[in-house]
């Protein structure tokens, strides 16, 4: 193996034990400049409302506020952590697309209603057979329906970063807020996010080493 190959397997190999782990309190855009995580909903959200003492009274209903919610999590698709061109050996890889960070935000947006958004970040890597330039892959987000397992959000964007060859170059994509429907404040557990890379050569998802950030902005 050359010093370049060794190189790019380095490279390859630090990006993804960075992936899932990591600040993402940059990754999508906030609106309070104070907020201290973006990637939020509550540890312990409180219930929507405090069941009556007798069936004369009606519950008292509590206001929704971001940290009230239980945003789910974003899982990295089978297959879907990185999207490699060029042969299956490393020396002639040409480059490779990594997922580094990933993130989610939920808002109330309504009595029964909330937004999520979903930010991917990334790098690209020159391989062996590679030479610097501007790549691009497809990255496919969705949002699936715990209960019927239907997609109520599917979009694939198309990702670009550029690299000189000796850095790796960055990629950012920021969904915009989709609508859902909320009838618990678990969200966690009615919905259910999956990102990855389709049709570039795969990639293990990264292990799990905690859950992501919780706290809120």
């Amino acid at each position: 193996m050359n010093a370049l190959s060794i190189r790019f397997a380095l490279s390859v190999a630090a990006l993804g034990a960075l992936t899932g782990c990591g600040s993402v309190e940059n990754l999508l855009p906030h609106p309070d400049p104070n907020g201290s995580s973006v990637n939020v909903g509550g540890l312990n959200p409180r219930p929507v409302g405090k069941p009556a003492a007798n069936e004369s009274e009606k519950p008292i209903v509590l206001p929704v506020a971001r940290q009230d919610i239980y945003c789910p999590t974003v899982d990295i698709a089978e297959g879907g952590a990185a999207a490699r061109v060029g042969g299956a050996d490393n020396a002639s890889v040409r480059y490779q697309f990594n997922i580094a960070e990933t993130a989610r935000e939920c808002d109330p947006a309504g009595p029964g209603q909330a937004t999520l958004k979903i930010g991917v970040s990334g790098h690209v890597v020159i391989g062996p057979a590679g030479a610097p330039g501007t790549f691009s892959a497809p990255l496919k987000i969705t949002v699936t329906n715990a209960a019927d397992k239907k997609d109520v959000f599917s979009r694939t964007y198309k990702v670009e970063a550029t690299t000189d060859g000796v850095t790796a170059g960055d990629f950012r994509v920021v969904t915009e807020p989709i609508p859902l429907p909320m009838t618990t404040l678990q969200l966690a557990d009615a919905y259910s996010i999956s990102v990855g890379f389709t049709g570039g050569g795969g990639g293990a998802p990264p292990p799990k080493r905690h859950r992501q950030k919780q706290s809120a902005g």
